[in-house]
């Protein structure tokens, strides 16, 4: 029983492994693949994203490329007087979102190029992007979000908006950073 709940692993992990490759050669490495948040890097996101949700709670939030969730679904939990709202647009990552997000009120999920959104709304934007995308993605945020908006990235630098924090992270025992910034206007 165990050989075969072990090779049922590998199949999945397999699986998963060959569609972000086709995902990477889908979108040509300009949009990041389906890879969940997890571990310290994930923690620290949701206290920074937390603390600025109690100073502002009642806001709409949005996470950009949202995966699974994963980030949005214990905002919404704790914070119900905030809407969230995700974009993804892998289908098997949106599909998981709208699944795991079914019963929570406060969330919607949308099948969407977040690049096709106006993101007037939002004060509090999350992201994992990649560099071929960051550029357009900060001249978007720039001239859509109010000054008072904070965003936060994963992993990866937005240059043209104004950076107000990095905070130094991991994900076994890889060293990554958060980078917090508000429009710069």
């Amino acid at each position: 029983m165990f050989f075969y709940f072990s090779v049922f692993l590998y199949v999945l992990a397999l699986a998963y492994f060959i569609k972000l490759i086709v995902d990477f050669i889908r979108c040509k490495g300009k949009e990041p693949p389906f890879i969940t948040s997890l571990g310290k890097i994930k923690k620290e996101i949701l206290e920074t994203a937390k603390k600025f949700l109690r100073e502002n709670n009642g806001i709409k939030v949005t996470d950009l490329g949202c995966g699974s969730g994963s980030l949005l679904i214990p905002l919404a939990k704790e914070f119900k007087e905030s809407k969230f709202v995700g974009y993804e647009y892998d289908w098997i990552a949106y599909t998981i979102a709208k699944v795991k997000t079914f019963y929570i009120p406060n969330i919607v999920i949308y099948k969407k190029n977040f690049f096709d959104v106006d993101l007037s709304e939002y004060r509090l934007v999350l992201c994992y992007i990649t560099p071929g995308i960051s550029d357009r993605l900060g001249d978007k945020l720039n001239r859509e979000l109010t000054k008072d908006s904070l965003i936060i990235s994963e992993i990866f630098e937005i240059p043209k908006l104004k950076a107000v924090e990095e905070i130094t992270s991991s994900i076994a025992f890889k060293k990554l950073k958060i980078f917090l910034y508000i429009p710069n206007k």
